[in-house]
């Protein structure tokens, strides 16, 4: 798989935990457009931010979000910490 960088040196590091079925959703997403699961992930977060680009300010002030419902993914994320 050829990385793509448009340009911008990728200077920060993320590291992510996913169960089975993300990570096999990863990479066949990935494996069929012919990228990288890193750059598939950027492209994600690229389409967030292109999302909320006028209304990130709103976002951040929580007042886009009152009234959705959804998860909070970070509840359990110490549960399996080794280190």
């Amino acid at each position: 798989m050829k990385t793509v960088n448009l340009g911008d040196k990728y200077t920060h590091r993320v590291t992510l935990r996913l169960n089975e079925e993300q990570y096999d959703f990863l990479i066949k997403v990935s494996s069929i457009l012919g990228i990288s699961p890193s750059d598939y992930l950027r492209m994600t977060v690229n389409s967030g931010m292109v999302a909320t680009k006028n209304g990130l300010d709103e976002l951040s002030n929580g007042n886009m979000l009152k009234g959705m419902v959804g998860t909070d993914e970070n509840v359990k994320t110490d549960s399996d910490d080794i280190v």
